[in-house]
Order: structure tokens, then C-alpha cells, then sequence
């Protein structure tokens, strides 16, 4: 792995003829406001690119998300990850992916192991889209309203509408860019943070039911069963993780949910007082400090959930 300058990340984006650009399995807003970002530069560059997903995203990003395919693309001069922390987290693009020689990771965790020849990493960015708004910037292109739609997007997502401890000055500075460009910044946050479906009532409902407190932590379960008596479909999107860890007292929560039968997954949140990541770490996953998460776990939810309690507790005692 070597670290590039912007000049230099600008110089290999410029040299190649076609880029593909990759993002991480069951992407959130800023993966796929970094990923399609992304592909507006290119396109704006005169590049052939495509965008490559695992399977189609959730249909709340659907005023963001281009075209895209679901196979791995041979043959191209330059392969790009955005907001990728770790190898496992490409899912099924992991080992093509990783046999390209002509790769670049665009990244901005601290906590992260790297999956690519090159890296740009800005771990002082609340967000990825953060970077590709300075990587538009280098090349001094246009940032119109859907650009500037899409980077506010990621922007608002990974720092929770500005609440997270990852937002900072630059957060502010770069949003008042967008929304100075255009960015559509009330449907963004509607559609991220005040929209609703009635089954997502019931999960809250469900959710409500399986607070497990613990000193100043909580955790909070749910099955397949759980999710299947109210015909809700968890790749669809549980987003349940802000809602539960607005608990007052409460510095760690963590959500975790039976995806499918056996296989599971947790979401971290944190105050100043714990670093997250290093918790999802211990299951497979990372993050940020306040913000972290893992998949795939596979094992009985029980058993899961009784290996958390004690990591939690062992976690709180080192800190």
C-alpha cells in the first residue's frame, strides 16, 4: 500500500482511459453519495466509467443513485474504492478486487486495514463525500446542483444531519459550498431523517421492548422472527441505531439485528467517552470513534448477544 498526494491521485485518475469505482457492501449514504460523486467527476472528466454494486441499494437513496452494475468490470485501467475500511467490507468484490494491481482506496476512517495498491486517506474528513468534493474542487470542476445534491447527501449522512462528534468546521464550510451550489438540502434531510413507513412504527415498537442496560451502555436485539412477525425486510433498512442511542445517560448503545437466519449484525454509537471502532474491530468491522459497525457475524442471535455483553464489559473496564 502507498500513500498518494491529491496531485498524485489527480495524475492517475487523469492518465486512465476508464474507471471503475466500488463502494462497501450494503452501502449507506455516504458510500453511495461517494461512489456516484465519483462518477459525475468522471463523467464531467470525459472518462468511460461504471459504478459497481453488490445489489441495488435501498429505495430511499434512489434520487442519487445512477446506473450500475453487479458484476465485476475486466479490463480496466483504473479500479477506485470510496468509504471502504476494510477488505471483507468489498463483499463479493473482495479478491478481484484486491488481484488489481491498478487500484486506489478513497477513505476516511482512521481505523481501517487497506484493500489496494494506493491510498488517499483524509482521516480528518467527517466524511468520504468530504474528499470527493475537495477531489472536484482539484480539478476545478462545475459542482451543479445534482452533484451538490448528491455530496450533501453523504455529507449529512455520516455525520447524522450534523450531530455526530465527526462533524467539524470543515463539515460547515464545505455544506454551505453545496448549499450555495444548489443542494437540495430539505428533501436530502427529509428523506434521510424525518421519513417513516408504518412497519418502521413497529419496529421502533419492537426495538422499544429490548433496551438491556448496563452501567452507562445499552444494547438493544432484534431476530429474523422479530423482523418477520411484522413482514419487515431488514435489507430494506433497519436505521433504528440514531433513534435507540438518544437514550440521556447512555455513551455506548449498541443494535443488533438477525439479518437472516444466523447471520447478524451490530451498529455502534458512542459519546466522546468510548471509541466505537475499536469494539467493531473485535467483531470484524470499524468505523469511526462515535460510529462504528460489522456484518456478517454468523452464530445463534443469543449467542451473539451474550459475546457483546461481555465484550462491552470487558471494553468498559479498559476505559
Amino acid at each position: 500500500m502507498l500513500n498518494l498526494t491529491i496531485n498524485q491521485l489527480k495524475k492517475k485518475i487523469k492518465t486512465a482511459r476508464n474507471v471503475a469505482v466500488f463502494c462497501h457492501s450494503r452501502p449507506d449514504a455516504d458510500a453511495l453519495a461517494s461512489m456516484f460523486g465519483m462518477i459525475e467527476i468522471l463523467k464531467k472528466l470525459n472518462k468511460k466509467c461504471v459504478a459497481v454494486l453488490e445489489e441495488t441499494p435501498k429505495k430511499k437513496y434512489d434520487f442519487m443513485t445512477g446506473e450500475f452494475q453487479t458484476e465485476f468490470p475486466e479490463n480496466y485501467d483504473l479500479y477506485i474504492s470510496v468509504d471502504v475500511a476494510g477488505k471483507n467490507m468489498l463483499g463479493k468484490f473482495e479478491q478481484d478486487f484486491l488481484n488489481q494491481s491498478n487500484s486506489i482506496e478513497i477513505d476516511h476512517h482512521h481505523n481501517r486495514d487497506s484493500s489496494a495498491t494506493y491510498t488517499y486517506l483524509e482521516d480528518n474528513a467527517s466524511s468520504c463525500a468530504e474528499i470527493i468534493f475537495k477531489i472536484a474542487k482539484h480539478f476545478k470542476i462545475k459542482i451543479d446542483k445534482h452533484l451538490s445534491t448528491i455530496l450533501y447527501t453523504g455529507l449529512a449522512g455520516d455525520t447524522g444531519c450534523f450531530l455526530h462528534e465527526n462533524t467539524n468546521s470543515q463539515s460547515h464550510n464545505i455544506a454551505s459550498e453545496l448549499i450555495d451550489s444548489g443542494a437540495d438540502i430539505f428533501f436530502v434531510n427529509r428523506r434521510l431523517f424525518k421519513s417513516n413507513t408504518k412497519n418502521k412504527l413497529k419496529l421502533i415498537e419492537i426495538a422499544l421492548s429490548k433496551f438491556d442496560y448496563f452501567k452507562d451502555t445499552l444494547i438493544v436485539d432484534i431476530s429474523y422472527e422479530e423482523f418477520k412477525s411484522i413482514g419487515y425486510n431488514p435489507n430494506d433498512g433497519v436505521d433504528l441505531i440514531d433513534f435507540v442511542s438518544s437514550v440521556e445517560g447512555i455513551k455506548l448503545t449498541a443494535l443488533l439485528t438477525e439479518r437472516t437466519p444466523n447471520n447478524c449484525s451490530i451498529s455502534f454509537r458512542s459519546s466522546n467517552k468510548y471509541d466505537v471502532s475499536i469494539l467493531a474491530n473485535r467483531f470484524g468491522g470499524g468505523g469511526h470513534k462515535g460510529a462504528s459497525g460489522c456484518k456478517d457475524i454468523k452464530g445463534n442471535i443469543n449467542d451473539i448477544k451474550k459475546k457483546l455483553q461481555k465484550e462491552i464489559k470487558n471494553f468498559i473496564k479498559e476505559n
